[in-house]
């Protein structure tokens, strides 16, 4: 039976919780930090000096993180990989190379009839369409773009697809929402449910501590959910680790101000960064709970507290932005 959401999640639970881990199965390749929709609660509109990873890069990390023991790979990370002209290449090499489980998730305007069959042809085991709204006129607000029919669209056509292709992914929508979408939480559901595997909303956050001014969208609960379980340390920095466009090695998935980068891969290799110094105090400090000064402690206890990088050099802190209380 094919591993679910909950499956992924419970696992995820399940990290080694020491100084130096074994190097992670699951990683995370951010091909671009580009976005075709601006979310409200998103920090990717705030980023700066946007880039795309160089072709080179993306073959040498995929080599390199299967020779570590790599097999599952999340094609996505800050921005919308269907951007990205080569995704379809980026699949089929990976699966070449021997990746068993290669994911995205996608806002899903880009992913049309035609773009999307390359890259499930090529080898994609799942897509997840992140879907904020049940209704045309909330989407437009809320994801800055009128593509509400448009996406829903596009993943009735991967769903029919996979039926006449005889081909194995899943497809999953997941939804986050606010204060004033959450009525929208089963509007969208009835109308994505017959198409897909699975269906993941959850509710706002604070964008891993990048974003606390999404408070004033609605109601978040301090105590991330990157910290699951009894153990109320966040699984990420001993399970995984993401590629940046730029080829920077963060702690964190949702690293959009940079303030996780552990190591540089024009000056390292996957395997000196995941036990380097950086990476080893960074897992103390989550080990001994002390967060203070790391947007870890934002992240995890909803503050907005000053933030020092873990390598300064590497940080592109952006400027929040006001929001109007709801």
């Amino acid at each position: 039976m094919p591993e679910t959401i909950k499956d992924r999640k419970r696992k995820s639970m399940q990290a080694v919780f020491e100084e130096v881990p074994p190097f992670p199965r699951e990683i995370f390749l951010d091909l671009t930090s580009f976005c075709n929709h601006a979310c409200v609660f998103c920090s990717n509109p705030l980023i700066k000096n946007k880039k795309t990873m160089d072709p080179e890069m993306v073959q040498r990390v995929l080599q390199e993180a299967y020779d570590c023991g790599v097999r599952d790979l999340g094609l996505y990370a800050t921005g919308e990989s269907f951007l990205v002209k080569n995704l379809p290449q980026y699949v089929r090499l990976a699966k070449k190379i021997g990746f068993e489980y290669l994911f995205l998730t996608s806002n899903g305007a880009l992913a049309t009839p035609e773009r999307a069959k390359e890259v499930l042809d090529a080898g994609l085991d799942s897509i997840k369409f992140s879907i904020s709204a049940g209704r045309r006129e909330t989407y437009k607000i809320i994801q800055g773009k009128d593509d509400f029919d448009k996406v829903i669209e596009n993943l009735k056509w991967i769903s029919s697809y996979r039926k006449i292709s005889g081909l194995d992914y899943r497809i999953y929508v997941t939804m986050v929402y606010t204060q004033k979408t959450k009525e929208e939480v089963e509007i969208l559901k009835s109308i994505v449910i017959d198409h897909i595997d699975e269906w993941d909303p959850h509710p706002l956050n604070n964008q891993c501590g990048n974003l606390y001014e999404n408070n004033s969208l609605g109601y978040i609960e301090a105590g991330s959910p990157r910290a699951r379980g009894k153990v109320e340390i966040c699984f990420q920095p001993f399970k995984g680790f993401t590629i940046t466009p730029e080829g920077h090695v963060s702690a964190c998935v949702l690293d959009y101000s940079k303030d996780l980068i552990v190591g540089d891969l024009r000056l390292s290799t996957l395997k000196e960064i995941w036990s380097n110094e950086t990476y080893r105090n960074f897992r103390r400090r989550h080990l001994c709970k002390d967060l203070k000064g790391l947007i870890c402690n934002n992240c995890m206890y909803n503050q907005n507290e000053p933030v020092t990088p873990l390598m300064p050099e590497y940080a592109a802190h952006f400027e929040k932005r006001e929001r109007p209380v709801s």
